[in-house]
């Protein structure tokens, strides 16, 4: 004799079977969504702007050269110099930490290395790491000597997964642009 009971939904197991597959697809989601977060994005691009604006205005307000080095990779550090000489480089100073100004993209400060950076200051359409900044000049520097006054297109390159942006630094009168 058959049962009159016919199965009318789901039984317990196969709830809890469904409900730990979306358990699982949202926790792969989750950070595969937040890495490609534009805002995180900004944030860095901020941060290197000012940075940049910082090291401009360091080197007006004082009279001194300053160097910003990116060409450490996932850093980009600002030094000092009363003489503009290859050597006697001071860091300078974050005013709101009061240690070396140092930028560090590849540790936690920058989502957990998730943003990386590239500094593009052009001369000659080569692109080089460094940039001396003097009052009133911004000049493509090697780390030993100046090579030539900065060209157009420069800036500083962020990437954040499969998105881009440019922290532009006009090489007429030092003005930064965030993207």
């Amino acid at each position: 004799m058959k049962s009159r009971h016919a199965s009318r939904g789901f039984t317990l197991l196969e709830t809890l079977v469904v409900a730990l597959l979306i358990g699982i697809l949202a926790l792969a989601a989750v950070p595969l969504l937040s890495s490609q977060n534009p805002t995180k994005l900004d944030m860095a691009a901020a941060e290197v702007g000012n940075a940049l604006r910082f090291a401009i205005s360091e080197a007006e307000r004082s009279g001194v050269c300053v160097y910003v080095d990116g060409s450490a990779p996932g850093h980009l550090r600002v030094y000092s110099s009363a003489s503009c000489a290859t050597s006697g480089w001071a860091a300078v100073s974050d005013p709101l930490t009061m240690r070396a100004l140092d930028l560090d993209t590849s540790g936690p400060a920058f989502f957990s290395g998730q943003v990386s950076m590239a500094p593009r200051f052009f001369l000659g359409g080569t692109a080089y790491t460094r940039l001396l900044i003097g009052p009133g000049t911004l000049m493509v520097f090697d780390g030993v000597s100046t090579l030539g006054a900065l060209q157009a297109g420069s800036g500083i390159v962020l990437t954040l997964g499969q998105q881009s942006v440019t922290v532009a630094l006009n090489e007429t009168t030092g003005r930064v642009t965030l993207p």
